[in-house]
């Protein structure tokens, strides 16, 4: 039965939370938490007529909220803290003699519970700031960081089974075979007696370690079977967990939305749907990974503009393919040479085509050395967005991509910093809906501390 705290405080409490007050960052956090929005949250969850009563959602909200904020890791280490610590108990409404939440009450509220409350508490706070006129949706910013899962890794769980069945078959053939007779001297019995040799299992170990390794885009974890391998960033080794993206407000640097994603470079398709859902002369700041083809050509249509890098062409030290002049008359490419490349075949997945010269163009030409050291000569790869590309590179080296682009690395790379330091490296819980109610609550906590530094500026102004 849902039940709001109304218990008066204590004389006791009262008067020692009178001379000891809140210190001033967690007065004003206190004064932001929506009580009515975490009720209206929360209600669906509760019986409103029958059942115990419960305890109130808001105390448990604000417990879950105090965990993050100060990274205390573990729901008995926040009840033990929570325990001692003055400033807590007064910012949850607790008085110094009241009884604690049962860890159990708290874990089963965060399971249930706590998902929608998250929610609810992190989309009130946008509208409020959007009320308030501190989001502006004409620059947004859009990165994505990998968070480690809480589980460990086994490459092997699906055979490990099935080999050990086959080996317990090999050491029950192998030991009905292997008998030893027993000398007449020690059995008088008129019973004969066997004894049995059971083999090692060292049979399983080498089969087991004989097997290939899964792929990492298959392999899974019995601890948390939502999470899948995330590619690695900046030359760092691929991480079992989810990967994380935050969308923020390029004006005060409030985290508008929260993306969560359990697949593996589900980036593109994500940032797409912000492409779509934009209006026209909005601009993005994005990381390098997310400007393709498909995402450039979308940006075009809707009439976005994007401030970010495009991946430069490999050359591996040979002639770039910019040297190379494309005739759209002929759909052929005019090499240094000038030498006509003509298109020869047209990949079915990509749609990209292949242009290479007759056999013998390359032989005796005085670029050959610096062009190609392949034996049919040079070819040259057009992608089906290669127009937009070429826009896209000259557009990258005006002052205004420049400036997105450090103001990108500066912004968006500067949030997940400061978001690790509130628990995002790690996924506290299991699954994919723990690891969204995780991040928005860690960028709730965010944009809290933001508003507070931002909001004294905004009155004066």
């Amino acid at each position: 039965m849902l039940k709001r705290r109304v218990s008066p405080m204590d004389w006791l409490s009262s008067l020692v939370y009178r001379l000891i007050p809140l210190p001033e960052d967690l007065q004003r956090m206190q004064d932001l938490f929506p009580d009515e929005t975490i009720m209206q949250a929360a209600q669906p969850y509760y019986d409103l007529d029958q059942g115990r009563p419960s305890e109130d959602p808001r105390l448990l909200t604000k417990i879950l909220f105090l965990s993050f904020f100060f990274a205390v890791e573990g729901d008995k280490n926040t009840l033990q803290t929570l325990l001692y610590r003055l400033d807590w108990r007064q910012f949850c409404g607790l008085s110094l003699l009241e009884k604690l939440p049962a860890r159990s009450t708290l874990v089963t509220f965060r399971r249930t519970v706590g998902p929608a409350v998250i929610e609810a508490l992190f989309t009130d706070f946008i509208v409020r700031l959007r009320a308030e006129g501190l989001i502006s949706q004409q620059h947004r910013f859009f990165d994505g960081t990998p968070a480690k899962a809480r589980a460990s890794i086994n490459p092997y769980r699906d055979e490990i089974y099935e080999v050990s069945l086959e080996c317990l078959a090999a050491q029950e053939a192998s030991s009905s075979s292997k008998t030893v007779e027993t000398p007449p001297e020690l059995n008088p019995s008129p019973v004969h007696l066997t004894k049995q040799e059971y083999p090692g299992d060292d049979q399983g170990v080498k089969a087991r370690r004989k097997q290939p390794m899964k792929p990492v885009a298959q392999r899974q974890s019995a601890g948390d079977p939502d999470a899948h391998f995330q590619r690695g960033k900046h030359g760092k080794p691929s991480t079992l967990g989810y990967e994380i993206f935050f969308t923020t407000d390029s004006e005060q640097l409030f985290i508008e939305a929260v993306d969560v994603s359990a697949e593996a470079n589900q980036g593109v398709t994500i940032f797409a749907r912000k492409i779509e859902e934009s209006h026209p002369g909005q601009e993005w700041s994005v990381d390098g990974e997310f400007p393709v083809g498909s995402i450039l050509a979308q940006a075009e249509e809707k009439q976005v503009i994007l401030h970010t890098p495009v991946r430069p062409e490999s050359t591996t030290g040979m002639l770039p393919k910019s040297v190379f002049v494309y005739q759209p008359e002929s759909d052929t490419y005019l090499c240094p040479n000038q030498q006509t490349l003509p298109h020869v075949s047209t990949n079915r997945k990509t749609e990209a085509k292949t242009y290479r010269g007759p056999a013998g163009t390359c032989t005796g030409c005085p670029f050959r050395e610096q062009c190609t050291t392949a034996k049919a000569g040079r070819s040259i790869t057009r992608s089906r967005y290669e127009e937009q590309y070429a826009r896209q590179r000259e557009h990258a080296t005006t002052p205004e991509a420049v400036m997105g682009r450090v103001l990108r690395g500066i912004v968006a790379e500067g949030k997940f910093g400061e978001a690790m330091r509130h628990g995002v490296k790690t996924m506290r819980y299991v699954g994919t809906t723990m690891a969204v109610m995780q991040s928005q609550l860690v960028a709730t906590i965010l944009n809290f501390k933001r508003y507070l530094r931002v909001r004294p500026r905004h009155v004066l102004a």
